[in-house]
């Protein structure tokens, strides 16, 4: 048996030995999964309150009106003639958005005014869902109008064709599950990678275990591929739950990220080897791995845009495994083309090169010193 092996087998006699680190790797993931499964099951929001403000009062604003409580991810929860009384409700969150109709919509009256969309940007995707769908809805309605404007960001002009890629559905369950799922995931192995290494230090040294077992660097290797296992399997099963239950569709391949969870639980665990072979302290370096692994999901991209962020910002961006990973996952999703899969990939090997090569010196270092 080789020496990775060995330090795989004694990895898992551990673990089953060890009750906590047994409900970290097996009860805790299908708990963290569970849970976030069941709070975006929904996929998108529904029935989003919007107040019309109807200043006019005539058959174009009555069929907007009802064109937008007739929308699937509309719901019209108040009409008035008062915009203080709509935008009074939106601080109340009783609703997220308003339509203000102004008199003489749909003619050439002298008094005039474009249609008004007002959303609340406080809560960003609840928002946006319904500013969009608003859009929508208006101009569908004021299609054969004239003389008529919309007063919100910009109206998809007739004629003019509009393809969502990658979410056509504009579903809130296939973007967090893509994002939430890995990210968890990340932060717990990051974890138990690092408890698993952080037993074999005696006095803040390596050096019993150097001398003491055959190979040390290949059953290091060994234990940590353990939870490099561990996590590519939660994460497949994750992306299972995604497209052949849930039914989302990624255009590119599956196979392909399916690789990319795998590389990124491996940068996981050699980050987490260098963290306690650099600290000499448990505590420490779980406490390290926490920071990387917790801030990954923040810092990575793909839910607040880093382009006019500082240059620390962007810098702590790039050196995050969990950046590059999602920018591979990602475009996969999108089916983009091999450079960039490659690129993502290429950056995913360099930790268990570097920060893990550095680590498994230092770790063998404690050997030759003593």
């Amino acid at each position: 048996m080789s020496a990775v092996a060995r330090g795989f087998v004694d990895e898992l006699g551990r673990i089953a030995r060890t009750p906590v680190d047994l409900f970290l790797l097996t009860a805790m993931p299908l708990l963290l999964l569970g849970s976030m499964a069941a709070m975006i099951f929904g996929g998108s929001p529904q029935r989003l309150g919007t107040v019309i403000v109807d200043r006019d009062g005539g058959a174009l604003a009555q069929r907007i009106a009802r064109d937008v409580d007739a929308a699937p991810g509309l719901s019209v929860v108040a009409r008035t003639p008062d915009l203080d009384a709509a935008m009074a409700m939106i601080r109340r969150e009783e609703a997220v958005a308003a339509v203000v109709i102004p008199r003489g919509v749909g003619t050439r009256v002298a008094d005039g005014a474009p249609v008004e969309i007002f959303h609340q940007a406080l809560f960003l995707s609840t928002g946006a869902l319904a500013a969009t769908n608003l859009r929508v809805v208006v101009a569908a309605a004021l299609a054969g109008e004239k003389d008529v404007g919309i007063e919100a960001d910009r109206l998809p002009l007739p004629g003019v064709t509009v393809t969502v890629l990658g979410n056509p559905t504009l579903s809130l369950e296939w973007y967090l599950g893509l994002l939430l799922g890995p990210g968890v995931l990340h932060l717990l192995i990051a974890v138990t990678a690092a408890a698993s290494i952080g037993v074999l230090m005696r006095e803040r040294s390596f050096a019993d275990y150097v001398r003491g077992v055959d190979g040390p660097a290949g059953r290091i290797v060994g234990r940590l591929l353990l939870h490099v296992a561990a996590g590519t399997l939660w994460g497949v099963l994750w992306l299972l739950w995604l497209t052949l239950a849930r039914g989302y569709r990624a255009d590119g391949s599956l196979m392909l990220i399916v690789l990319g969870i795998a590389l990124l639980f491996a940068a996981t665990a050699a980050i987490a080897l260098l963290l306690v072979a650099a600290t000499r302290e448990v505590a420490t370096a779980l406490s390290g791995a926490v920071i990387v692994a917790g801030s990954a999901l923040a810092y990575s991209g793909a839910s607040l845009p880093l382009g006019g962020a500082g240059w620390f910002a962007r810098f702590w961006s790039a050196v995050l495994p969990l950046t590059h990973y999602l920018t591979l996952q990602m475009d996969q999703v999108l089916g983009v083309a091999p450079a960039p899969f490659l690129r993502a990939a290429g950056a995913l090997m360099l930790y268990p090169l570097v920060a893990g090569g550095v680590g498994l010196w230092l770790v063998l270092r404690d050997g030759r010193a003593r």
